[in-house]
């Protein structure tokens, strides 16, 4: 049965997602509400973790099979945990989709600092892209 995924960081980046899965699958803008989004000390992506009055701004990527929300888990590594949520697309409609958040033991990693997708594509997409292991792994290294 398919799936949906909110993606707010990384995962918003089609290129990111055909690299992983093969496929850009439909998606549509979504909001977050009760999660807030930060930088993860040393890295250039993003994590997610559970706030009072807080939202996130990504996108759903819509019908994922089993096989995809896998290749997404593998992607995640083991500071994150997937969760199920209800975000809320631009017409107001809300929809189910599994979500990535930041374990509570990895806290200490967290910068309080926003995250931008805009100035993380613009700065780092195209090392991310050309380091991407192709079956699905987490980059490796510093960028």
């Amino acid at each position: 049965m398919p799936g949906n995924a909110f993606v707010y960081g990384t995962l918003m980046a089609d290129e990111v997602v055909r690299l992983l899965i093969k496929r850009v699958p439909a998606s549509k803008p979504a909001v977050l509400k009760g999660y807030t989004r930060y930088k993860v000390k040393g890295q250039v992506f993003p994590a997610i973790v559970p706030s009072k009055d807080a939202r996130v701004e990504g996108k759903v990527l819509l019908d994922l099979s089993d096989k995809e929300l896998h290749v997404l888990d593998v992607y995640e590594a083991e500071e994150y945990y997937r969760a199920t949520v209800t975000p809320v697309l631009e017409d107001g409609t809300e929809l189910t989709a599994d979500v990535y958040v930041w374990k509570d033991q990895y806290s200490h990693n967290l910068n309080p600092e926003p995250w931008s997708y805009d100035e993380w594509r613009e700065k780092h997409l195209s090392a991310w892209v050309s380091r991407l292991n192709p079956d699905g792994a987490h980059p490796e290294g510093d960028m």
